[in-house]
């Protein structure tokens, strides 16, 4: 009997915490869907192509930046042909939103952000950063969708809408760069030393887009950490999608 009390108090507790370990779950993933929705907007950006009703994109961000009560919004990207639309911050280094959401406050998952270096509207290069991870829906796990060809040839274009214009880019490189880091240059002695950095960065694409580049070229270049199972023994590895504006 003794034997048999033993066993019913070992599987009472063994349930309770196989509950525990179920509950937990269960908190921690309505923990991260409720902070998923901080980074998506629910708007609707048209392009401006009415020149006697022009859309006033000022007030669009402006609006934006009034959502989440922060001035460091400078812009919202999208995704074309998916649901994909959030706010692009800009702080005064590139650290700060590695670990804070667009409402400014402390977050692992971080937000999108805009490499401090660069003007969204002037610069013809710009950067633009965010966390993925392998078992959690961060804010740029979608990225890593562009390693399938067919999935970048219903996703070509990025729109950036700034609080003077809305920029549509197209996608003409996509790989994974462990060692060379020479992509978050910004600095150029000339219009060749540009176009022969665009080039290299084609060069390096995981496959042919057919999109041609010229020293012309506003690019903008999407970053994050790559999980490819190619890469995993690399230290640092990061995903590059790199577009041209059209």
């Amino acid at each position: 009997m003794e034997r048999k009390g033993n066993v019913k108090r070992k599987f009472g507790i063994i349930s309770l915490c196989i509950c525990l370990i179920v509950i937990i779950v269960l908190i921690i993933m309505l923990y991260i869907k409720n902070n998923n929705s901080n980074y998506y907007l629910n708007v609707n950006i048209e392009q401006n192509d009415n020149v006697t009703n022009p859309i006033n994109y000022s007030e669009i961000i402006t609006n934006i930046r009034n959502e989440y009560n922060n001035e460091d919004i400078k812009g919202i990207l999208e995704i074309e042909n998916t649901d994909y639309i959030v706010p692009v911050l800009q702080g005064k280094d590139n650290e700060y939103y590695l670990n804070h959401d667009a409402y400014g406050k402390s977050n692992y998952m971080g937000a999108i952000y805009l490499d401090y270096r660069v003007d969204i509207d002037s610069s013809r290069k710009l950067l633009i950063y965010g966390h993925n991870s392998s078992n959690i829906d961060m804010p740029f796990k979608i990225l890593e969708e562009f390693y399938d060809k067919d999935y970048y040839d219903n996703h070509k274009y990025v729109d950036l809408t700034t609080s003077t214009t809305k920029k549509k880019y197209e996608i003409f490189s996509v790989y994974v760069e462990p060692e060379d880091y020479s992509y978050m240059n910004i600095n150029f002695s000339s219009d060749s030393e540009y176009l022969n950095h665009l080039k290299k960065l084609k060069s390096k694409s995981m496959y042919d887009t057919g999109v041609e580049v010229s020293s012309d070229d506003e690019i903008l270049i999407l970053q994050t950490c790559s999980t490819h199972k190619d890469y995993y023994n690399y230290q640092k590895k990061y995903l590059l999608i790199i577009l041209r504006r059209v």
